[in-house]
């Protein structure tokens, strides 16, 4: 869990906000600018990046997306976190 803190600190602080856990085996990451999440997904799959929007949980929730830390490696959490991210910024802009 703190190494996903970290990167989310260093590489999404301006595109997503969250809440730290106070246990578990994921973290609820907020998006902002109106991404799709759905776009995402796709991008992200084709990256071989899997990630959970939010709608999965709720048909509504276009917003979310639930990332779990704790079934990759650290060098994989790194390495995928840091192309979600480039993902997310190419969507914004």
């Amino acid at each position: 869990m703190d190494l996903a803190l970290a990167l989310l600190a260093k590489y999404f602080s301006d595109i997503a906000s969250w809440n730290i856990p106070a246990g578990g085996f994921y973290i609820w990451l907020e998006l902002r600018d109106g991404i799709s999440t759905r776009k995402l997904f796709d991008l992200a799959l084709q990256e071989g990046i899997l990630i959970n929007p939010g709608s999965i949980y709720d048909k509504n929730d276009h917003v979310h997306l639930r990332l779990s830390y704790s079934y990759a490696s650290l060098a994989d959490l790194e390495k995928g976190m840091i192309r979600l991210s480039e993902l997310i910024k190419g969507l914004i802009g």
